[in-house]
């Protein structure tokens, strides 16, 4: 390619050629005419560039993109140059858009980077755009994991394992393993970006390191490979604080590092049955209160260890016991369902005395082998025996104990006995006969107490492996055992296995049954639970019935009492001095227990409410006559005790339907209220009910007299005053006089306004 840079009008105008050859035959040429055009001088049409490329810079993998936007007479055709060279397409590089106007680098790399122009061609000519530059950068990252190992993993002995690490970075990491300094990755084959540890047969806790390394720098992730062992059991087991229903356990744990125990199982039953243990689980402390249990019971407890790996597992199984002699015994079992380990041996513990702690019996350790003899026994004694199994790690639980008596001819320990059938009053058992039957059976001897009366009795069954146990007490807990004999004596019973009859309905009515008027709507009702021994069963509610006392029973209420702990209720919302029946029974699971007696009983009085038909009249200028009868029945609310009458007057007599009222103002209006009385005081009031009394006399006039004496006869004027209370219209005035201790003369002047009067002719 020649380049011409810069350009000069006239000066660059010519004809160009340019030969190639190649040693073989004659040189080839080809010529172009060049012509510039002075600034401002170019044709119509010619190219113009109006977005040409810019400087760039991409990531590498990524795509470049350069675009160039010409002007110009068409077609315009677009030639790109990358370090003056022009550009082939491809897969990688390509013209898109009008004339190739957009110059996409795929993939882009190192070698991509330089300098780029585009050259815009038309009919008319030639324009080139100035150099752009591109630059290719690789993106710089240091290691980091995506995927590094856990922090711990925890594997029992001699287990396998897959430690995965996998890293990230630019450029791409390489991953090594190592051991404390030792390199477990061989240099001749180093992974980059994922590196799997695989480790067999794990003997010991170590550290693993994983190592992420580029140019850019190192990064490390540690995890713990811990070889985890099963807890041994817990020590120094002590029960404290027990009451009838409940005791403290408390224990000891001595831990290393490779057990990290996590909770603890308490596992008890009563001691001496062949019933599974109850167990609570998740026990975070070294101490716990076990509660619900039965009273007058003698128990045993295990304390079980806990850690991510698990616990000693499953027990020997089928333990069996037959006297040889009169002091030896042949006992056998199988191996546990979960041994957790590799079984290396058994240990046998046998005793006369099963209450003493296990590891104050005798024992005897066997290797290989699931039987054994045990020598020196004492005769005719029933011994106590259970097996413990061993693996490398140590002991694992033993199992239930059998029993069996070192006498030979009697028969072993019935198998399987067990309750398969329990109602309120009976409990129907079930067993299977001895493996060892010495000189056959002929029946079977059944031990039972009771927790309430803890009184023993005992049954003897004939030949068979079912019997149903009658007249028992619902709701109690019953400890029964089982014997088989023969002609020789009876063998070793089975341990005692726990029975609790059905709950039945309760057979009495609550205790201390009370009840009282809290005020005139409400009374309050106090008890005690049943008897215990006639509960039967957990008390789980009360009924309280009420119903007035002339009521039908079919109008009966029910008060459901759902707190088998509350022990006093108030109805509220009845009828004031009102007598009422009430009674009401206990209830359990099974249904309600018998009714209470009822007692009658009255709320207290209230306030009555008002009197009826209050009237009033008036008997004369000042008396009124009151009538009134008493409150209707249902109002009342108590002994009515008198009645008050809103004048001014209270009428203490309950019995008074009338009263008079006196001292009352002449032509006066008045209104009148009763109300009844009750010892809680007086009710409401009656409706207003208007008396006017009559008019009444007028008051006296004063009066002056003026006596004239004449000859012939005596006369005298009189003068008075209106009247200061008239009571009314004034009629007119009586004036009556006359000799002293003589009938008096009456004179009727009518007329308000007449105010003298002259008496003439006194003396003839």
């Amino acid at each position: 390619m020649l380049r011409i840079e810069p350009v000069r009008h006239l000066r660059d105008d010519a004809s160009y050629e340019c030969m190639a050859e190649n040693g073989v035959g004659d040189p080839v040429t080809a010529s172009a005419n060049l012509t510039v055009f002075a600034e401002g001088e170019a044709p119509d049409g010619f190219p113009r560039i109006t977005e040409a490329p810019n400087t760039r810079v991409v990531e590498k993998g990524r795509t470049a993109t350069l675009i160039c936007n010409a002007s110009g007479m068409q077609p315009i055709n677009i030639v790109w140059l990358k370090d003056l060279l022009p550009i082939q397409p491809s897969d990688r590089f390509q013209m898109i858009g009008p004339g190739g106007a957009t110059l996409q680098i795929m993939d882009a790399g190192e070698a991509d980077d330089g300098n780029y122009e585009c050259i815009v061609e038309n009919p008319v000519g030639i324009e080139t755009s100035n150099s752009a530059r591109l630059y290719v950068k690789e993106r710089r990252v240091s290691p980091e994991f995506s995927v590094p190992p856990e922090t711990l993993y925890e594997v029992m002995l001699n287990a396998d394992l897959n430690l995965t690490c996998v890293a990230v970075g630019s450029p791409m990491p390489t991953v090594r393993w190592r051991k404390g300094v030792e390199d477990l990755t061989p240099d001749d084959a180093i992974p980059i970006g994922k590196n799997v540890l695989q480790l067999k047969n794990i003997k010991e806790t170590a550290v693993y390191t994983c190592t992420a390394t580029s140019k850019l720098g190192m990064k490390e992730a540690n995890t713990t490979v811990k070889v985890q062992s099963l807890p041994k059991p817990p020590s120094k087991v002590r029960i404290s604080d027990v009451t009838a229903s409940s005791v403290r356990l408390t224990w000891s744990y001595e831990s290393n590092e490779q057990e990290d125990v996590t909770y603890y199982v308490i596992q008890y039953k009563p001691k001496f049955s062949n019933q599974d243990y109850a167990e609570i689980s998740g026990v975070l402390n070294q101490d716990h209160m076990i509660t619900s249990l039965n009273p007058y019971t003698e128990y045993e407890f295990n304390v079980v260890a806990f850690n991510k790996v698990g616990r000693p597992k499953s027990a020997p199984r089928d333990v069996n016991a037959r006297p040889l002699s009169s002091s030896q015994m042949l006992v056998n079992w199988q191996e546990p369902i979960e041994p957790n380990g590799q079984i290396t041996g058994y240990k046998v513990f046998y005793t006369t005395n099963p209450t003493l702690p296990l590891a104050q019996w005798d024992a005897k350790r066997v290797e290989s082998n699931e039987m054994t003899t045990i020598h020196d026994l004492i005769p005719r004694t029933i011994y106590t025996i259970r097996v413990q199994a061993y693996t490398a790690i140590g002991p694992g639980p033993v199992s239930a104990p059998i029993q069996a008596k070192t006498e030979q001819g009697v028969p072993g320990q019935p198998r399987n006995f067990r309750v398969s059938q329990v109602t309120p009053t009976s409990a129907t058992m079930e067993w299977s006969k001895p493996n060892h039957i010495g000189d056959n059976i002929v029946g079977y001897e059944l031990y039972w107490n009771d927790t309430f009366s803890k009184e023993t009795s005992h049954r003897s069954i004939s030949v068979g492996e079912q019997h149903i146990l009658t007249n028992l007490y619902p709701n109690t807990m019953y400890f029964m055992w089982l014997a088989a004999k023969s002609r020789k004596g009876e063998g070793a019973t089975t341990p005692p296995i726990p029975v609790r009859t059905e709950q039945y309905t309760p057979g009495a009515p609550p205790q201390k049954f009370l009840v009282e008027a809290e005020d005139s709507t409400s009374l309050r009702i106090t008890w005690a639970p049943p008897p215990e021994d006639k509960q039967h069963g957990d008390i789980m509610y009360y009924k309280i019935y009420f119903v007035e006392n002339h009521e039908p029973d079919a109008l009966t209420k029910e008060i459901t009492i759902s707190n088998a702990n509350t022990r006093e209720y108030v109805i509220n919302e009845l009828r004031k001095w009102t007598e009422y029946k009430v009674s009401m029974l206990a209830g359990t699971s099974v249904g309600d227990g018998p009714l209470t007696e009822f007692k009658l009983i009255r709320t207290d009085e209230d306030v009555p409410g008002e009197p009826q038909n209050v009237s009033s009249e008036p008997l004369n200028s000042t008396t009124i006559s009151i009538k009134w009868d008493s409150p209707n029945q249902n109002e009342k609310h108590g002994v009515i005790r008198g009645y008050q009458i809103h004048v001014q007057f209270d009428v203490l007599d309950g019995n008074a339907r009338f009263y008079n009222v006196s001292d009352l103002q002449p032509d006066t209006q008045y209104g009148v209220q009763v109300a009844a009385l009750t010892r809680k005081g007086d009710g409401l009031r009656s409706k207003k009910v208007n008396v006017k009394t009559p008019g009444g006399v007028p008051s006296r006039p004063d009066l002056t007299l003026k006596v004239h004496n004449t000859e012939t006869a005596v006369s005298v004027e009189l003068e008075w005053t209106r009247p200061i209370q008239t009571f009314g219209e004034i009629h007119g005035f009586r004036v009556k006089y006359g000799v002293r201790n003589s009938p008096l003369e009456e004179v009727l002047l009518e007329g308000p306004k007449i105010h003298h009067h002259k008496l003439q002719k006194l003396g003839e």
